[in-house]
């Protein structure tokens, strides 16, 4: 019988795309699929947490680098046996700070050339497919609507247009 995919886990990731002097910030993970190949800071939205939120406190986890969320680039659902999983990618804003891996989940965080990353053994494949595609991609931008004040104890409330 095949899975309902309505009783599967729903998780939701987020990833950064931070380019710099056409450099892209990525990291090396300790871990998953992508383990030691260059991929894009990254995480998962926690109870009572934004995107946004979630975006900006992984980039600053993974990197030390301070960003702030821009535009919407992309989104993956992917759905397995285990889960369905959604992973959104924002363009990032630079505000500070140099890449230093957090040692824990990542083992390095660097600006490196995008035509390195999409050509380069080290990428992941993902980077490499994303690489190619979002440096031309203006994306969706967070609209100023709000719903009105009655709609219940909001905690974030977000539109992408």
């Amino acid at each position: 019988m095949a899975t309902n995919v309505a009783s599967l886990p729903i998780t939701v990731g987020v990833g950064a795309f931070l380019v710099r002097q056409d450099k892209l910030l990525v990291v090396r993970k300790t871990y998953g699929p992508a383990k030691g190949q260059w991929t894009i800071p990254s995480g998962y939205v926690e109870p009572r947490e934004s995107i946004i939120q979630t975006i900006e406190r992984e980039l600053k986890e993974e990197t030390n680098i301070v960003g702030r969320a821009g535009p919407l680039l992309a989104v993956r659902n992917r759905v397995t046996d285990a889960a369905n999983d959604t992973f959104l990618i924002f363009r990032m804003a630079y505000v500070s700070g140099t890449p230093e891996p957090d040692r824990n989940e990542v083992s390095e965080a660097a600006f490196v050339p995008l035509s390195d990353l999409a050509t380069s053994k080290e990428s992941a494949a993902f980077t490499q497919a994303i690489v190619a595609k979002l440096g031309r991609v203006k994306g969706l931008e967070l609209d100023a609507y709000r719903p009105p004040a009655d709609s219940g104890e909001l905690l974030a409330y977000l539109l992408y247009l």
